[in-house]
């Protein structure tokens, strides 16, 4: 049982600020819908963006790192300060302390956008939300001795020196953050498959009503440990061409997941046209992991030599993986911590379907012309779209009390 005491106390706290998921999704997606909308419009050269402003670093080095950290790790640490009060029967953020939480977040996304201090203080405060969050899912972790958890917390703390390290080249005149871009790609998605695989054949076994999979030991490490040495590998070398290493590491990973994902029954989603159309809470989630392994697949090729962009890889785990997961989850967790059926509606069902298309169009269209700014275009539309729906159809949901009127 959740240690709650004091019902009155936790009903006079705004409902948006009862527990983390609730404002970092919301407006996490919707940071994610302005960041894109501008990237677009930047892109297409529209309203002479370029020339009217420039944000922290430069519109490329603003792009990689906003949708990384900003509206990334937003929903990373939303979830995770939501799952620990699970995880130890104790209170999660919320109130006041989460709203300061919330406003330190959303202060990194103005200043970076309008950089109207010195860039070492805005620097300052964007890398301090990560740690802050970090000490903040400590303290019940530790407190209920969960040290099967207690691995997040370095996970975040080597997310805040990716962080730390891109503003530190940027400070010193490197605004080509490919390398580090890269490096924080690998560690979201090594976080991805670490959640994924906890969370998505224990979610496939209860809507199926089958046994959930006992995770083999060796396959769960050949899927993570390979990765944790790219990840290492990546920032001291800051290899962007071809490199065997990181290739055979690569490989290694995207087949022991690929193994791993066999085994939790994603097949019988998609095979079977009723669960298909009645689950889509269900696909999504298998659909974003197989994007993942694919990207991992095509991002070990890049490293053997085959002629494919390094861009368009990443983009592959960023949109497909990254973007994909991220909406299912967030639209099947807001939906269970507010005391509402595990259903979505078929907008929802289309967002899914456009993060898809996002993806391909992103993916693809560099590998057929050497023009692909309509490509992009089309992705970012499609982006724009599906978190769009998010929003609109959340909103409510995320901004009122539980529809069970139980805390959180």
């Amino acid at each position: 049982m959740i240690n709650i005491t004091d019902v009155k106390k936790e009903d006079a706290k705004p409902p948006i600020f009862r527990l983390a998921f609730r404002p970092f999704f919301l407006f996490g997606s919707l940071f994610s819908v302005l960041a894109i909308l501008l990237w677009a419009l930047f892109l297409n050269n529209s309203l002479n963006i370029s020339q009217s402003f420039q944000p922290y670093g430069g519109w490329f080095w603003w792009h990689g790192h906003e949708m990384l950290f900003g509206f990334g790790c937003a929903i990373i640490i939303g979830f995770l300060l939501t799952a620990v009060q699970n995880w130890s029967g104790l209170p999660g953020l919320s109130g006041w302390p989460l709203a300061a939480l919330f406003l330190l977040w959303l202060a990194g996304r103005l200043l970076m956008l309008f950089p109207v201090t010195s860039h070492t203080l805005i620097a300052i405060v964007d890398v301090l939300f990560l740690p802050t969050a970090a000490l903040i899912l400590c303290k019940p972790v530790v407190t209920a001795k969960l040290w099967r958890n207690l691995m997040f917390v370095p996970l975040l703390l080597l997310l805040s020196w990716a962080n730390g390290y891109s503003h530190y080249r940027l400070l010193q005149g490197d605004s080509f953050s490919l390398p580090e871009t890269q490096s924080t790609i690998l560690i979201i998605t090594m976080i991805i498959l670490v959640m994924g695989g906890r969370v998505i054949p224990f979610f496939t076994a209860n809507a199926l009503n089958l046994k959930k999979p006992q995770p083999i030991l060796a396959l769960e490490l050949l899927s993570i440990l390979p990765l944790v040495l790219v990840v290492f590998y990546s920032p001291i070398s800051r290899q962007i061409t071809p490199d065997i290493t990181a290739g055979i590491l690569l490989l290694v990973t995207a087949l022991a997941n690929a193994i791993r994902f066999g085994r939790w029954n994603a097949k019988l989603t998609v095979s079977t046209p009723l669960l298909f159309l009645s689950k889509p809470l269900l696909w999504s989630l298998h659909l974003s992991y197989l994007l993942i392994i694919l990207s991992i697949g095509m991002l070990s090729l890049f490293h053997f030599g085959l002629n494919l962009s390094l861009s368009s890889t990443l983009h592959g785990l960023t949109i497909g993986g990254m973007g994909l997961m991220i909406l299912a989850m967030i639209s099947r967790v807001s939906l269970g911590h507010t005391g509402r059926p595990l259903k979505v509606g078929k907008l929802i069902t289309f967002g899914y379907i456009l993060l898809v298309t996002a993806t391909i169009a992103r993916v693809v269209t560099p590998l057929l012309t050497n023009q692909p700014t309509n490509g992009y275009l089309l992705s970012a539309l499609c982006w724009i779209a599906a978190f769009s729906l998010f929003v609109c159809i959340y909103w409510p949901i995320l901004t009122s009390p539980r529809a069970d009127g139980r805390p959180g």
